[in-house]
């Protein structure tokens, strides 16, 4: 059974205009979003800024409310978890946000910040608490006098330890990684995408991994959905999406990453033609057909059905057989 399952998720915002505005049309954040996150699996969702990435990892811990759409943890509805059940999803459902700099409480010591997980949720008696948060730090790679100082002590990359250590404290399922290493130097990085995976291998749990950078993506996911506008473009696993894309989206994406040797053709083949859309107001038919060069009228007139292109690996293109 999936860890975490997401049906046909829709979030939709209201954007309220001025006096004089009149109605607004909502924001499609999310719109139809589906996907499973197994057990020991880190699946990797990459797009533009405004895509829709960290919307859809909120409402997989239930932290903004939905608008239509299914999240089922353990095969259990998480709109319909109460009591224990509601309880224990707070504990086994974890994020890791993008600015450790902000993300920990700059008036508490590193003892009560990862302390206080195991204090609310009853994880260790008092008396091996600091035990505890000894051995969480030990994981992350800090050492345990650590434990006395406060967030503005450390470096970035300290901190973002700290963040991992505090939402390890619980003994999650899944753990949301929204844009964990962006604010880090790059050599920094590294060493946190190593440290995830260590855990992963030690503890078995699961990862939802946000991200624009697509070598980090690439480094640290076993597969990889693809978002635009809300939707999902294209899914698969990993190797299969980086040496195979199929939608024309996916592959400008990955035509965009820097090379070391390029050419005024490379330069132009890297740009997406056009602005992208409001999503409170999106294109008919295909969401990219006003940004594709392969567009043909049937893209600007109908959805297009999402279809199987390879083991696991499933696009949403009118033209994908052309590229399969």
């Amino acid at each position: 059974m999936p860890v975490l399952e997401i049906e046909n998720l829709v979030k939709h915002f209201s954007a309220g205009g001025g006096l004089f505005a009149g109605k607004k049309k909502p924001v499609r954040a999310v719109d139809g979003v589906s996907l499973t996150l197994d057990r020991g699996e880190t699946l990797g969702i990459v797009g533009e800024s405004g895509s829709g990435k960290s919307t859809l990892g909120l409402l997989s811990l239930g932290l903004i409310r939905k608008t239509s759409g299914k999240i089922l943890f353990l095969g259990s509805s998480v709109d319909e978890l109460q009591g224990a059940g509601l309880t224990l999803f707070r504990r086994k459902a974890q994020i890791v946000f993008q600015n450790p700099f902000a993300s920990l409480n700059p008036r508490m010591i590193i003892r009560d910040i990862i302390g206080r997980v195991l204090e609310i949720h009853g994880i260790v008696p008092p008396g091996e608490m600091d035990g505890r948060v000894k051995s969480l730090l030990g994981e992350v790679g800090l050492r345990e006098d650590h434990w006395s100082r406060y967030p503005h002590e450390f470096s970035g990359g300290q901190r973002q330890r700290i963040a991992i250590a505090r939402a390890l404290a619980s003994d999650p399922e899944f753990i949301i990684l929204d844009e964990p290493t962006s604010a880090l130097d790059v050599s920094v990085q590294a060493q946190i995408l190593n440290l995830l995976q260590d855990l992963q291998e030690k503890r078995g749990h699961a990862y939802m991994f946000i991200s624009h950078n697509l070598a980090v993506i690439r480094h640290i996911s076993s597969r990889v959905a693809v978002m635009y506008l809300g939707r999902i473009m294209e899914e698969g696993p990993r190797n299969s999406i980086f040496s195979h894309p199929v939608h024309p989206y996916t592959r400008a994406l990955l035509a965009s990453v820097p090379k070391p040797f390029v050419t005024n053709e490379d330069i132009e083949d890297k740009v997406i033609a056009g602005d992208i859309p409001s999503p409170s107001n999106p294109p008919p038919g295909c969401r990219f057909s006003t940004r594709c060069p392969f567009c043909i009228p049937v893209c600007r007139e109908r959805e297009p059905e999402r279809k199987e292109v390879g083991p696991k690996h499933s696009v949403v293109c009118h033209r994908a057989e052309e590229w399969v």
